[in-house]
């Protein structure tokens, strides 16, 4: 009869996780294996390498957005629910930014290996989720608007890491980046509203 396993991986994984974002890749197997309270051994039994404890440890967090992604806002209500979408997801990426960073700087991360690896993180998912989103309103390019609220919002928070305006951006600021957004994200008949 096979022995119980004493900790579960979701705890290994998350003393890992804490290891990791502290001390990045850099942190060794003994200090995680200490945090997590097992042996290096351990470790090794149920993750083959370093770098597959580490991919597995740093799966961004989920991303509940897919309520707000699936409905289709009232006629005029578009934009504000775009901004709120904006705000959750600002939200997210600030607080994933010390699993995201360590995760894509990791010199063997490749998008395409960590998408078939974890097919419904949030990661993964959430440009599919928005391309659904931006077409069911009408925008004129979905996939694009998608690419556009995505790196933008992400490129701010990484901003924001690097201590740009102390570390915080001025919701003034976000206010005027999200202009420039609905206009490049806005329905192709709100377009036709602007024409001459």
């Amino acid at each position: 009869m096979a022995r119980k396993r004493t900790i579960p991986d979701e705890d290994i994984l998350k003393a890992a996780r804490e290891v990791f974002v502290e001390k990045g890749f850099a942190a060794s197997t003994r200090a995680i294996a200490r945090h997590a309270g097992v042996s290096e051994g351990l470790l090794f039994q149920r993750y083959r390498t370093k770098a597959d404890l580490f991919f597995a440890a740093m799966v961004p967090p989920p991303l509940a957005l897919n309520d707000q992604l699936r409905r289709t806002p009232a006629a005029g209500e578009f934009e504000a629910a775009l901004r709120a979408l904006a705000q959750e997801m600002l939200d997210y990426f600030r607080a994933a930014a010390p699993i995201l960073l360590p995760l894509m700087t990791h010199p063997d991360f490749r998008f395409e290996d960590f998408a078939a690896r974890h097919p419904q993180s949030a990661f993964v998912s959430l440009r599919a989720e928005l391309v659904r989103f931006f077409a069911a309103n009408k925008s004129t390019d979905p996939s694009g608007a998608a690419l556009v609220l995505i790196s933008s919002l992400y490129g701010i928070v990484m901003f924001e890491r690097l201590g740009v305006l102390g570390g915080r951006f001025p919701e003034e600021f976000l206010q005027r980046a999200m202009d420039f957004i609905w206009q490049a994200c806005r329905p192709a008949v709100d377009r036709a509203k602007l024409a001459p």
